[in-house]
């Protein structure tokens, strides 16, 4: 599937550079994973969804004059840890190299601001309780933007909600397991154990 995918690519964009970044870069792609990857190529900006061999590409392809000039690494961190697929002449692997430099050397969160984020997540607990429209927003609101909270809790950086889960599971049992069961369970008694837990993350105060 991934060697179809790339084959198109070549075909329709005959591009400089190829990575692939997300479940196809990292082992974990399934039967509903989207192909996702930066292309370089000599042609206009394009956002490519088409389906290939029965996979939905989420391709971005842009033009060499891109990364020829000043730009943002923090506009490209999804190809952090991304697999170069084609690198005709070391642009994929500079622009690789500007965002691990990037991502590395981002000041983590400080303590104060970590405080912050507790209390912003004790405050949302309580608003979620209202049990209206705008509480049941605020309790899914919370669920999403704990996970990145959780990160800067730890001092690490987020790379979105699959790589984290994967992350919390492999090195943070409890939290994962009270994660998931907020997520699962949509019960106060769940979120609130969730959000407890976040409270007493290591270096969170």
């Amino acid at each position: 599937m991934k060697d179809a995918i790339l084959e198109y690519i070549r075909k329709t964009y005959d591009p400089e550079a190829v990575i692939v970044y997300g479940s196809f870069a990292d082992g974990s792609a399934n039967a509903h994973s989207d192909f996702d990857a930066l292309v370089i190529a000599e042609r206009e900006a394009v956002h490519d969804v088409s389906v290939v061999d029965g996979t939905q590409l989420d391709v971005f392809v842009y033009p060499p004059e891109t990364f020829r000039a000043e730009y943002d690494p923090a506009d490209l961190v999804q190809v952090y840890d991304g697999e170069i697929a084609l690198d005709r002449d070391g642009t994929a692997a500079r622009l690789k190299e500007a965002v691990r430099t990037y991502v590395e050397g981002f000041p983590p969160k400080s303590k104060e601001e970590k405080m912050q984020e507790v209390e912003w997540c004790r405050k949302m607990l309580l608003r979620t309780g209202r049990g209206d429209a705008e509480g049941y927003y605020r309790w899914h609101w919370l669920l999403t933007d704990s996970l990145e909270i959780w990160c800067d809790l730890r001092g690490e950086r987020y790379f979105g909600p699959k790589k984290t889960l994967r992350r919390m599971e492999r090195d943070d049992p409890e939290g994962f397991r009270l994660c998931a069961a907020a997520l699962k369970e949509f019960s106060q008694s769940a979120l609130a154990a969730w959000v407890e837990y976040l409270e007493a993350v290591p270096d969170s105060r």
